[in-house]
């Protein structure tokens, strides 16, 4: 068990994830709204976000956001923990079975509209690109050929730009369902909040789930699930939206 015993991870029921790029952050004043209810609250807060562990402590800075007790960082490839943001090197042990990054690379490599991006978005478990979405395969036959290699990952594709491949094992649904059995927190006492593909798995995973006002097309096909309540408003006004719906407050 990790150090900081006084962790809400420790002593809350709830447990409330949200991506950040036009979910949390978006609006000062819904933000400021969403923070001051959730310090004066007994919920845990966790963040999924495609960006790394470091640039998502950057940009949460800049927004003035306290360190959530939970971080699901680089499309759910890595989990930290607090203040000190503590890596937890069980997960990463979990995901690395079968994991080929340089056969996933040349794999890749033979499709076209298809390159990858800059150093920075590269992760020891997280090949990202960037797609043309009019010369690129469709995420579907990205799948198949990945397939015809054998290779054990996720193809996760997102604003009609972005493709992260990743092992089987990883992806933000995965890592959150994995974090609300570490913590004990029932799958229903969890809230997950995002507004694109790549937080699909989270919205299907049984947690109850808000897709916010200003979403991806993505994630349309959802409506009308069960525990996937669509807001009306934008990024935290959308977060607020959902914890009066699910009668948190």
């Amino acid at each position: 068990m990790h150090k900081f015993l006084q962790n809400k991870l420790l002593e809350s029921d709830r447990l409330l994830i949200s991506d950040i790029d036009n979910t949390l952050l978006g609006d000062r004043i819904a933000l400021k709204e969403l923070i001051d209810y959730l310090q004066s609250s007994e919920i845990a807060f966790g963040i999924a976000t495609g960006r790394s562990i470091e640039s998502a402590q950057q940009i949460l800075q800049e927004w003035e956001v306290p360190p959530p007790d939970l971080w699901i960082t680089s499309v759910g490839s890595e989990i930290h923990y607090g203040e000190e943001i503590q890596v937890d090197l069980e997960w990463l042990k979990h995901i690395n079975d079968q994991w080929q990054p340089e056969l996933v690379r040349e794999a890749i490599a033979k499709l076209s509209g298809i390159k990858l991006q800059s150093a920075e978005g590269q992760r020891t478990h997280k090949i990202s690109y960037l797609v043309d979405p009019i010369r690129s395969p469709s995420i579907w036959e990205i799948q198949e050929h990945l397939r015809q290699y054998q290779l054990q990952v996720q193809a996760i594709y997102s604003h009609q730009e972005f493709l992260d491949i990743l092992p089987l094992r990883a992806s933000k649904g995965n890592a959150m369902s994995y974090c609300a059995n570490k913590w004990n927190f029932a799958i229903k006492s969890v809230l997950v909040a995002g507004d694109s593909g790549n937080d699909e798995q989270m919205m299907t995973s049984g947690a109850n789930a808000v897709v916010v006002g200003n979403y991806s097309s993505e994630l349309e096909k959802l409506r009308g699930q069960n525990h996937v309540y669509f807001a009306d408003g934008d990024y935290a006004h959308g977060i607020l939206e959902s914890i009066a719906h699910y009668q948190w407050r």
